[in-house]
């Protein structure tokens, strides 16, 4: 294999791993969190609903 080629691909690499372990922006984090708030409603509203048919 050629040098050159075996530094271009290992430079791909690491830009690669680079950009895969940047932080969340502010934005996502906040939108990760109303995901997590609206499942953890919709598990809520489900186990109300089972309650109620089953009478409790």
């Amino acid at each position: 294999m050629d040098e050159n080629l075996l530094w271009e691909r290992l430079d791909k690499i690491i830009t690669l791993l680079e950009i895969a372990n940047k932080q969340p922006s502010l934005s996502l984090r906040v939108l990760n969190g109303i995901a997590t708030g609206a499942g953890i409603l919709g598990i809520l509203s489900a186990v109300d609903i089972i309650k109620t048919w089953l009478g409790g």
